[in-house]
């Protein structure tokens, strides 16, 4: 038989109880908003109820009614139960804390049926229900210091097997019939359990409060390095930005240099080419009207080419370049003077203007006009009635203050069927024309460049498109 210690069962076993109830309130307090709810109630609430149950046994003597010691015991091994749910929660593994509180309950009613068999039995069956419970708590402490390389959840475990290791001893005590039963006296070897009990505790609790520490710091490092990976991505983004818009700026100055590479050596053949045609006419040699015919037609060919280059150009052009375009105060008459100083001579005479604005200038991007207004007047030409008249007007709009240029072909109607895309790349009325469906494109382009618009009117009587410039705006 082991030696006895003075003190009383029941008094210790409260006050141990008192120590378990307040130290999961306190952990409460603590974490209560900083750490995962769920698993914070259930391991206060699991250390609670443990605490509880040893309170409600230390008062058995004093309050024999309150509470039958079967139903206490339960209290302890559902409070064991939360505890080790709250553990695998902190692990991520999922678990049904009913199914827990179940195998609890189950724990409950065979102490119950051990009740009736003996105290010895009792005592067998509640020291190694006990044991076993602190052991798998120890088990799922271990599992989470590895798995977060938790030294608090280490601490845990460590308190957990040492109360497992008591209650196995007295357990081998009483087997052996060496130890004291605990209802009269005290002995050694409930001291060991009583100790080991404490320390649990006090170090579990403490332990679970630097789980939940760890995993705050844990969080915070998270952001830290989604925050600076999000950092590395904007700059590598701001990165790629400024390329893509250097390389935009390279392309445009490319797409400058082969425009006046190209277009340079094209026109100084037109003036080769117009002043071998003076030369014919004036010294009127045997043969000469058929060679100034040859010119000339040359010089139509060159006139086509230079065209088909200046639209493919202008097109390039205007898809890649994004700086905003500039407006300028430019007079009416110079842009038209300009724009039909771009037609061939044969189409310059068939062109009528018909002058009825009130404006003498008005604010555009007169390279961007030249263009838009040189390639309507050239798809009017080419569609209208052969040798017909295209009328050119110039009107202007107060609401909404504009300036607008119209241009009536007296052709064909547009097909209903094409009229919708007539604005669209690769759009054709004619495939027998000369063109890539770039012309009425490339209108569209500039006039939205300089923030204005063009539409087409089709009619009976032919088409009128009417390009339309705000003034006093921004262009878009």
């Amino acid at each position: 038989m082991l030696p006895t210690l003075p003190f009383d069962p029941y008094t210790v076993r409260l006050t141990i109880g008192l120590l378990y109830t307040i130290m999961p309130l306190t952990v409460w307090t603590v974490l209560r908003g900083r750490h995962d709810m769920l698993s914070t109630s259930l391991w206060c609430g699991g250390a609670w109820l443990s605490g509880v149950s040893l309170v409600l046994i230390g008062l058995r003597e004093s309050i024999p009614l309150v509470l039958s010691l079967e139903i206490a015991n339960t209290v302890g091994y559902v409070g064991y139960a939360i505890r080790w749910v709250a553990l695998r929660r902190e692990r991520g593994v999922p678990v049904r804390i009913v199914t827990a509180a179940l195998a609890a309950l189950l724990a409950g009613g065979c102490y119950a049926y051990a009740v009736e068999l003996g105290v010895q039995q009792r005592l067998l069956f509640n020291l190694a229900v006990l044991a076993l419970a602190c052991l798998m708590t120890a088990r799922e402490a271990r599992l989470l210091a590895l798995e977060k390389a938790s030294r608090s959840a280490r601490m845990i475990a460590l308190t957990c097997l040492m109360l497992a290791a008591a209650l196995l001893l007295r357990l081998l005590a009483v087997i052996t019939g060496v130890g004291v039963p605990m209802a009269t006296r005290f002995g050694l070897d409930s001291a060991v359990v009583v100790v080991a009990g404490m320390l649990s505790a006090l170090w579990g609790n403490i332990g679970y409060l630097g789980v939940a520490m760890e995993a705050a710091q844990g969080r915070e490092s998270a952001r830290r390095a989604e925050l600076a990976a999000a950092t590395a991505r904007s700059e590598q983004a701001e990165r790629q930005a400024a390329a893509l818009q250097a390389l935009s700026d390279e392309r445009h100055e490319l797409l400058h240099v082969i425009s006046h590479e190209v277009r340079q050596p094209l026109h100084n053949a037109q003036a080769v080419l117009q002043g071998v045609d003076r030369e014919l006419h004036t010294e009127l040699l045997a043969g000469g009207e058929a060679a100034a015919a040859r010119v000339a037609r040359a010089r139509s060919v060159l006139r086509q080419i230079t065209a088909s280059l200046d639209n493919t150009l202008a097109a390039s052009t205007l898809l890649v370049d994004s700086r905003p375009t500039s407006l300028r105060e430019t007079e009416i008459d110079m842009l038209l003077e300009l724009s039909l100083g771009d037609l061939p001579p044969d189409g310059r005479a068939r062109i009528r203007v018909e002058p009825q604005a009130d404006l003498r200038s008005a604010a555009m991007d007169v390279g961007l006009m030249r263009l838009a207004l040189r390639n309507l007047l050239n798809n009017a030409l080419a569609y209208a009635v052969p040798g017909s008249t295209v009328s050119l007007r110039v009107l202007d709009s107060d609401e909404p203050l504009a300036l607008l240029v119209e241009v009536a072909d007296g052709g064909p109607p547009i097909a209903p069927d094409l009229l919708p895309h007539i604005f669209e790349r690769g759009t054709r009325g004619r495939h027998d024309l000369p063109g890539q469906g770039l012309g009425l494109y490339i209108v569209r382009l500039a006039m939205q460049r300089q923030g204005g618009s063009v539409t087409v009117d089709a009619g009976v009587h032919g088409n009128v498109f009417t390009l339309l410039l705000p003034q006093g705006l921004e262009p878009a």
